[in-house]
């Protein structure tokens, strides 16, 4: 178990080393300065025992900047002034588990962690159960997503696909809820009409209230992803992601500028340059296009999204990896389809582009087994040969 002490006096430190160092894994620091270097390098630090009184910045304010760096610490305060302002601010701000009085027995300090350890185990049970759940649900959106409006899921893929590398080039902090966003940043199209749907495939104008209607998607999107409890964030980003920097755009309301949230902006930009890939126009045309749009992006998103991988597209076909038939029983989850999959009446059950997955497939074998289509399949492989 990694334990931190912060504390100013270098007496109590010393102290700490001597009768806890072969109890637990042990780290020191003498200011919340130094306290969130050793965070950030020797994490995750499963429980943070802190000092009140400290120059620069105090016990509290520390604790409430470790939650950014390591969330899911157990934090435990000593502090001799416990005032009830102090212990509220402490709760809420640095979300302190428990407070010791100093001075502090070595036996009550030892009892103090062992609880927080204890405390550390049932919240990381909590979190994984939740996480599937929330997974498990995901999943179930996406598939039938993917059944009943197979442009709208291809169309989250292929902008996840296309944010991934921009993630995993600038280390960015929890990327699932940005991935997740991505992938069902277009659901609110599920309630759009057919007839709708496949002229905005086929780009062609909108007239009338269509344009109206297509506006409100995010917002039906913000609707259906915020009734899954904790993917509260993810909706609010599904339902900022048409909103321009400068505050218009859509919603019309007054959020605008860094109070966008992060995976709006990101959403906002890699939408349209995905858009413009879709039209010919990639790379440096790209660029300039966007930046043409005054007030448009945030300007810090838009230039790195562009300098860490210049050359990228967005799209989901590679030319690089071989395509091949493919008959039914040969159908994987993960492969990409190339070209359509229609029924003998012409409804789009896959889009070209899109990445099969199981619910997919199956609804191929429904539709084969009513004489409805029939293979051969053009999917991407990987050289192996294995989608």
């Amino acid at each position: 178990m990694k334990v931190l002490f912060v504390d100013d006096n270098a007496s109590v430190l010393a102290a700490f080393r001597r009768n806890l160092r072969k109890r637990f894994d042990m780290f020191t620091a003498d200011s919340a300065g130094a306290a969130l270097e050793v965070l950030e390098k020797q994490g995750p630090i499963e429980i943070i025992v802190s000092d009140m009184k400290m120059p620069g910045m105090n016990g509290i304010e520390f604790l409430e900047k470790s939650i950014e760096v390591s969330p899911d610490s157990v934090r435990i305060m000593l502090t001799g002034n416990a005032d009830q302002e102090t212990a509220t601010d402490a709760v809420n701000r640095g979300h302190v588990y428990r407070f010791l009085n100093k001075p502090c027995s070595v036996e009550d300090l030892i009892g103090a962690i062992k609880d927080a350890s204890h405390h550390y185990e049932l919240m990381k049970l909590e979190h994984n159960d939740l996480e599937e759940t929330v997974a498990g649900c995901v999943k179930v959106l996406t598939d039938v997503l993917g059944m009943v409006a197979p442009f709208a899921l291809g169309r989250g893929q292929r902008l996840k696909a296309s944010l991934n590398p921009f993630m995993k080039a600038l280390k960015m902090k929890s990327p699932w809820q940005y991935e997740v966003a991505a992938l069902l940043s277009s659901i609110g199209y599920a309630s759009l009409p057919n007839e709708l749907v496949e002229k905005l495939e086929n780009g062609e104008p909108l007239v009338g209230h269509e344009s109206s209607v297509v506006r409100n998607v995010p917002k039906i999107g913000y609707d259906l992803v915020s009734a899954v409890p904790k993917l509260e964030k993810i909706a609010n980003i599904i339902k900022y992601q048409r909103k321009n920097f400068n505050g218009t755009g859509y919603p019309k309301d007054d959020v605008a500028g860094q109070y966008i949230p992060l995976g709006s902006r990101l959403l906002k930009v890699f939408e349209d340059r995905m858009e413009l890939e879709k039209e010919g126009v990639s790379g440096e045309a790209a660029r300039k296009r966007m930046l043409a749009r005054s007030g448009y992006y945030d300007p810090q998103v838009l230039e790195l999204c562009f300098k860490y991988y210049p050359q990228y597209l967005s799209t989901s076909i590679s030319k690089e990896k071989p395509v091949l038939p493919l008959d039914l029983d040969s159908l994987r989850p993960g492969q990409v389809i190339v070209s359509e999959v229609c029924t003998v009446s012409g409804l789009l059950l896959v889009e070209a582009g899109n990445w099969l997955t199981a619910a997919t497939i199956q609804r191929i074998r429904n539709y084969a087994a009513l004489d409805q289509l029939a293979g051969p399949f053009y999917v991407q492989v990987e050289e192996n040969g294995k989608g």
